[in-house]
């Protein structure tokens, strides 16, 4: 049966090549992210930063509080402990800012001089930092800035500009690759960072014959109760986890898009790959007859097609392998600008990902195959009396039938959010929203080729007028033949609308975010550090302050903490809470609306809360900050309606002040008045907005968070374009002896290529229209959820995504048409037989 299977193919090499190719894709896909998935597995994060000490506690923030150095250091298994401060240090050299090709970051990282033993770094040059204005710079950062000892550089932190003297160069003992350090004197990297007496991190060293897991015991005991539930702050790292202290190595959890990635392109690849094999077995109709009327039992054909199967497979495997290692670095390239993964990560490749490539490979296949079998096994042994039993025929109802009640079903929660029949908000809001555009999504996909069926009877007279010979029998073809092109224009609609609907669902979210902005903030500007620049100074917030025509300058800084709310049952696993340390009445930069006394007013042991915290006026709150040991005791005096600019807690920055919690930085300074853009040195990474650019520079930043869902539903978009385009080509290749036929009825070779033509657009414009109707209907309904939201429905729609991909897709559907009919024509009295 195998041997007579292939002999089948010999007739109809587009079936064969269709499906191969449909297969390499596929495979391909999946293979380029099994190896990167393999990859995380595999790699060794690199330790560099924290080299030469065998132990690091790990927070982030400033959370290594003396307190807590203080524990770590009591311990009789610790011989010594070595504070680490890491904050951004933009260097400036001769006037320009230097940036090292291929580190983590653009800008060095600043260090105080102490913590230099916990790196790999010895002085090579001059001396170590003893006062403020001296560095000390680390070799590869000086030979890229072409320094020396003695020369002047300026330094940018937390926006302000300071010359420095280089005072030393330290050259590394071992591999520094990703990151840039200047040292600075201890107090004066104190000073510069704004961390006060906190560290961000903690090295610690054995007593001598104590082992590395003795010690991290103990110092874990130690840390534990620094630790509460929703605020888990300190890590005990050894060995390879001192690198993921380093950031160099983004967290685990960021994988998963990289695992629901390969399941969604396997999944799509199933039915990419069934649609090929389906049009296959329909293409081969006549001789699976044949194979019945002279005795095959279904199960011959099931076998034979599941052959057929596992050969493609193997095939598939063995070109997809390479073509998936060349595309893996490219995956990581774009995932790396993402900052899924970092400039550390490597790319492996062993024989694990291959095993597993092809193993999905084959089941995509078999999968595929059953399906396929279905369709044989409908044909029935009569029907080898006939030259082609499976054209003409309709479009199965059932399919029409599943298309119309999912499309109804999206009507029907349309309808239920645009006339509002139930008030639903929050997640209920969200879920109800997603549902509509699954619904509509997978109608759109069933119905599509009774759009182009329909479309194809409309236009029928008026493209006879415009073409009489190619585009009428285009038309025919389309309308009589509808079924050879139902599994091309299903893949393509499926395609082009997920990539409308999710893109314009994300435009839609961008669009809130940033109306909700406009309707929370006051002032007419705010300052903030350019992405990942560390903070901005008090001294900055107080020179804002002091220039004429400005009336408010309020700076505001996050923090994460833990709280619970004394009376009511501690919970489980709370989740985490954010405090925001306020400098100046926030109420005049801000739109609060407000129970209870004014923010500004909040006196000592006084707190203000969002609604969503759940506690009343009056209620006593218990705060844990991040490094302590203990809670800290509230009482709340005014709610307000929750924000995207602050936290649920909200506290004056001089309710801390003398302790040793930091407040003298800032993440935003909102301002009323005049422009505070030009105090700032142009040097520093420091961005004045207006309020309108603020708030789009958020809708901005709300779409880079979440562009992974856009860009998986372009690869999607992509398979299903490749499977468009593949199954149109097959089709094509499979119908040379109608070509031929053609021919000696008299058409011209350009009459024939432009029915081909005609046909591709037949059937790909009318899938792009309903796209586009289908992505305006979903962004629609998501705008109406909002006031004014539906005034702006048009500029949520995707055009900047669809118009490319649909040029892509008609354009690849010309270009193939061009080429297969051009291959057949090639040997047409050969084939006049």
């Amino acid at each position: 049966m195998a041997w007579l299977a292939w002999r089948t193919l010999r007739w109809h090499p587009g079936s064969l090549m269709g499906t191969l190719v449909t297969l390499v894709v596929a495979a391909t896909a999946v293979g380029a992210l099994w190896f990167v998935v393999d990859s995380t597995d595999r790699q060794e994060v690199p330790v560099e930063r924290y080299a030469g000490v065998p132990l690091v506690v790990g927070t982030s923030g400033g959370g290594i509080s003396p307190g807590l150095a203080a524990a770590v250091d009591a311990l009789p298994e610790v011989g010594a402990t070595v504070r680490d401060l890491s904050f951004p240090a933009v260097l400036f050299v001769r006037g320009a800012r230097l940036e090292v090709p291929g580190d983590q970051r653009v800008w060095p990282w600043g260090h105080g001089w102490s913590s230099a033993r916990l790196t790999p770094f010895l002085l090579s040059e001059g001396r170590p930092p003893r006062a403020p204005g001296e560095v000390v710079m680390d070799a590869r950062l000086a030979a890229v800035a072409r320094t020396k000892v003695g020369d002047r550089v300026e330094v940018a932190v937390s926006g302000t500009v300071q010359a420095h003297e280089v005072v030393g160069v330290a050259a590394p003992r071992s591999a520094w690759r990703h990151q840039s350090a200047l040292f600075f004197a201890d107090g004066h990297a104190a000073a510069l960072s704004g961390r006060g007496q906190r560290a961000d991190a903690l090295g610690v060293y054995p007593r001598p014959g104590v082992g590395v897991e003795a010690l991290r015991a103990a110092v874990t005991r130690a840390v534990e109760p620094y630790n509460t539930p929703g605020l888990r702050i300190a890590r005990v790292a050894v060995g390879a986890d001192r690198g993921g202290q380093e950031n160099n190595i983004v967290a685990g959890e960021g994988f998963n898009t990289l695992w629901f990635l390969v399941w969604v392109t396997g999944l799509v690849s199933t039915g990419m790959v069934a649609a090929a094999m389906g049009l296959s077995a329909r293409r081969r109709g006549m001789e699976i007859a044949v194979l019945r009327s002279v005795g095959a039992r279904p199960g011959q054909i099931r076998w034979m097609l599941l052959a057929e199967a596992v050969l493609l497979a193997v095939v598939a495997t063995a070109v997809a392998v390479p073509l998936g290692m060349l595309l893996a670095p490219v995956v990581v390239a774009r995932f790396r600008d993402f900052g899924t993964v970092s400039v550390a990560f490597e790319v492996g490749y062993h024989p694990v990902p291959v095993l597993w490539t092809f193993a999905l490979t084959l089941a995509i296949a078999l999968v595929a195959s059953l399906a396929a079998v279905r369709r044989a096994l409908r044909i029935r042994p009569g029907d080898a009396l006939g030259e082609a039993p499976a054209e003409g025929r309709r479009l199965g109802r059932g399919r029409l039938a599943a298309g119309l009640a999912l499309l109804a079903g999206a009507g029907a929660l349309s309808a239920v959010q645009l006339w509002g029949l139930v008030t639903l908000h929050g997640v209920a809001l969200m879920g109800l929203q997603l549902g509509t555009m699954c619904l509509a999504v997978a109608a759109v996909g069933l119905v599509a080729p009774w759009v182009v069926l329909i479309s194809g009877r409309l236009v029928r007279v008026v493209v006879a007028r415009v073409s009489r010979v190619g585009g009428f029998l285009a038309v025919a073809n389309v309308v009589f033949n509808h079924r050879r092109f139902a599994g091309a224009v299903g893949a393509l609609a499926l395609g082009v609308t997920l990539v409308g609907v999710i893109v314009g669902t994300q435009l839609f979210y961008d669009w809130r975010v940033a109306a909700h902005a406009v309707r929370d903030v006051r002032a007419d500007h705010v300052l903030r550090p350019s992405t990942g620049q560390g903070a901005l100074s008090e001294e900055l917030r107080r020179r804002v302050l002091a220039r004429d025509g400005t009336s408010a300058a309020v700076g505001i800084a996050p923090m994460p903490v833990a709280v619970s709310v004394e009376g009511r049952p501690p919970v489980q696993d709370p989740p985490p809470a954010t405090a925001t340390l306020v400098t100046g009445d926030v109420t005049r930069v801000l739109h609060l609306s407000l129970r209870g006394r004014s923010p500004g007013d909040l006196g000592e042991g006084e707190v203000a809360v969002s609604e969503s915290l759940g506690a009343g006026l009056g209620s006593r709150l218990r705060v844990r900050f991040p490094g302590e040991a203990e809670d800290a005791r509230y009482t709340v005096t005014s709610v307000y309606a929750d924000t995207g600019e602050l936290g649920s807690v909200l506290l004056p920055a001089r309710a801390i002040a003398g302790t040793h919690l930091p407040s003298r930085q800032h993440e935003r300074i909102y301002v009323r008045g005049a422009d505070p853009g030009r105090l700032a040195d142009p040097r520093v990474p420091v961005e004045s907005f207006t309020k309108q650019e603020y708030v789009w520079q958020k809708s901005r930043e709300n779409a880079e968070r979440n562009r992974t869902l856009p860009y998986v539903s372009l690869l999607v978009a992509v398979l299903c374009l490749v499977a468009a385009i593949n199954s149109l080509c097959m089709g094509l290749l499979d119908r040379r002896r109608e070509f031929t036929g053609m021919r000696h009825l008299g058409m011209r070779r350009g009459q024939v290529m432009r029915m081909a033509c005609w046909e591709s657009v037949f059937t790909v414009v009318p899938v792009l229209v309903l796209a586009l109707a289908a992505t305006a209907w979903v962004t629609l309904v998501h705008a109406a959820s909002e006031p004014g939201g539906v005034a702006g429905t048009l500029s949520l729609i995707p055009f900047d995504w669809l118009v490319p991909l649909g040029a892509a897709a008609l354009a690849g559907a010309l270009a193939g048409s061009l080429l297969v009919v051009r291959a057949a024509l090639r040997n047409e009295r050969q084939d006049t037989v």
